[in-house]
């Protein structure tokens, strides 16, 4: 039975290996060290609807941090549904600046450990040609503890503390990219605007609530083949949002080259534009991206914090070079080199593209 189930998954891997990718996956940051892992993606028709991926990725770094992430993108019924899920674990040794007027004996950057446990779900269902409305569910319980003193006096000084948190709320969005170009996207827009609410009744350690506006638009660049992506994002969260919620650069690759973690507030916005440049006769791209994000009404969170030193103007920019994975379907692996307005530098290689 063993020698048939292996020959069957063989069978299987061989039979969709065009469709099955392994690739390394490279991350370098200020904040969890430089890291190497495995990504696994795997597209897939389930009708006539656009192709769904699902991923896999595992990481460890050199400062004995490791993830651990899988996600579904699945489009169903010629895509009047699409169902967005995922969940994973971050243990992160997090190594971060006390951005803040410190006694001469505080040395040292703030070193803290950090576990977060995601799980996540998303389902839009199309009511007319290309609006989609929907709903989705978060749950993240995040666990924080200083490890040195400038740890203790960073967690103190900003309010930041385990919290566990459990919201839903509608989501509406507005997709017009065509079905062979859902993850390389030519020219089309993609918006998604939601509301989420975390209440005590659902298991929330706090009652908040946040809203957030993505727009993405794809243009034909000045080669026909090139495309210039553009993004514009926010985020608003509520007086009571505990620290772990707060909208921070960084997250979701907004924007690229500043630490997840050291720069939040209540209100992010956020606008960033990338070059790509196909070359010609090869499966290559070169890219160029810049952005820039204002943060705004500091933090009223739990605590004695406040993260109003954060308000400000941040700027990042840099190249990347990508490889496609597979054509037919447009999933690039991309390594990009990103530089902020903090004199700091971070690498990214992994699959999909940014925005």
């Amino acid at each position: 039975m063993i020698k048939i189930l292996f020959a069957l998954m063989t069978y299987i891997l061989f039979l969709n290996a065009s469709n099955f990718k392994i690739m390394p996956t490279v991350s370098s940051n200020p904040t969890s060290g430089t890291g190497l892992g495995v990504m696994s993606s795997l597209t897939y028709n389930v009708d006539n609807s656009s192709p769904s991926q699902a991923i896999f990725v595992a990481q460890y770094t050199n400062t004995d941090s490791y993830n651990i992430f899988a996600l579904n993108n699945m489009f169903i019924d010629n895509d009047n549904y699409h169902f967005l899920s995922g969940g994973g674990y971050v243990f992160n040794n997090a190594s971060l600046n006390l951005p803040i007027e410190i006694p001469y004996y505080l040395e040292n950057d703030a070193q803290m450990e950090v576990n977060v446990y995601i799980l996540f779900s998303q389902l839009y269902y199309k009511v007319y040609h290309h609006l989609y409305l929907g709903a989705q569910i978060f749950y993240i319980d995040q666990q924080i503890e200083a490890t040195n003193l400038e740890g203790k006096v960073f967690t103190t000084i900003f309010g930041i503390e385990d919290n566990k948190r459990l919201g839903l709320g509608p989501i509406l969005a507005y997709d017009t990219r065509t079905k062979k170009e859902k993850f390389y996207p030519r020219d089309a827009s993609y918006i998604t605007s939601s509301f989420n609410y975390f209440a005590k009744v659902f298991g929330s350690d706090i009652s908040f609530y946040n809203t957030n506006l993505n727009a993405r638009l794809y243009k034909r660049g000045f080669k026909s083949d090139d495309v210039i992506a553009t993004q514009f994002y926010t985020k608003y969260c509520s007086e009571e949002t505990p620290d772990g919620a707060l909208a921070t650069l960084g997250a979701n690759n907004v924007i690229r080259g500043f630490p997840l973690g050291q720069y939040k507030a209540r209100f992010l916005t956020a606008l960033q534009a990338e070059y790509r440049y196909e070359i010609s006769g090869t499966d290559f791209k070169l890219t160029s991206f810049a952005g820039a994000a204002n943060l705004s009404l500091g933090s009223q969170g739990t605590g004695i914090g406040s993260r109003n030193s954060n308000n400000g103007n941040y700027f990042s920019g840099g190249f990347g070079v990508h490889y496609v994975l597979q054509k037919e379907v447009g999933i690039d692996y991309r390594v990009d080199l990103a530089y902020s307005s903090d004199n700091e530098a971070s690498v990214y290689a992994t699959i999909n593209q940014a925005f």
